[in-house]
């Protein structure tokens, strides 16, 4: 069985595609990266990206590319799943850099498939050994990360659930669920933070303490809305 493909999301698409991010409506056509399409981005440093690896990359619109699903969660619909190949190395912007490229790397890709994430997600097999709740604490005295949340939001979108945290330590976890009676599986998790993000996959049945944890983090959370108008048209 081939290793799972390494998953990242990075910030900023294409700078060079004169795109006006500030006009009053976008057309989605334009804005996602086409199947055949060279495109560039910028990575964090600890993705340790290598030119001619294959890898999974999140696309978000652009509200939530910046602020997160938490901040638009209808942009969820939205959202896709690519498999790129690294086609060339660190790329100098041809525009000026902004503020948010800095300490950044950009890389050149080559967009292999194309697929709406929440579809993605559908898809996935059973697999319990995919992954599993990240701990804290020592082996002594450990939880679950979801135990610690300061904060928890919530939104139903296209019959899956986006379920958002904060925690103590500059962090944001997310995961998309599916809720069905009494079943609560784990499609997608994810955790963001000053060490690096990453981003687990795989349908898994939640039970006993991981069940318990995400339970109380949906009983606690505050419905989640947009809070920029709907500008995606096409």
């Amino acid at each position: 069985m081939p290793a799972p493909l390494k998953t990242c999301s990075p910030l900023f698409w294409s700078p060079d595609l004169g795109i006006d991010y500030g006009a009053a409506t976008l057309s989605l056509r334009d804005l996602l990266p086409q199947v055949g399409q060279g495109i560039s981005a910028f990575f964090e440093p600890q993705d340790r990206l290598l030119v001619g690896e294959t890898l999974q990359l999140i696309w978000h619109p652009p509200v939530s590319d910046i602020n997160g699903w938490s901040e638009q969660p209808s942009e969820l619909v939205h959202s896709h799943l690519l498999q790129v190949r690294v086609s060339g190395p660190q790329q100098p912007p041809a525009q000026p850099m902004h503020d948010l490229h800095r300490g950044r790397q950009r890389f050149a890709l080559q967009v292999l498939a194309c697929t709406p994430l929440l579809a993605a997600l559908k898809a996935q097999p059973l697999d319990q050994q995919a992954w599993s709740l990240p701990g804290i604490g020592r082996p002594q005295d450990a939880c679950l990360s979801w135990d610690e949340a300061l904060w928890c939001g919530r939104a139903d979108v296209g019959g899956l659930t986006c379920l958002s945290a904060a925690n103590g330590s500059e962090g944001m976890m997310e995961m998309i669920l599916e809720i069905i009676g009494d079943q609560v599986s784990g499609l997608l998790s994810v955790h963001l933070g000053p060490g690096g993000n990453t981003y687990e996959w795989g349908r898994r049945v939640l039970a006993g303490a991981e069940l318990i944890a995400i339970r109380r983090a949906l009983e606690h959370a505050r419905p989640l809305q947009d809070t920029q108008d709907a500008y995606l048209v096409g």
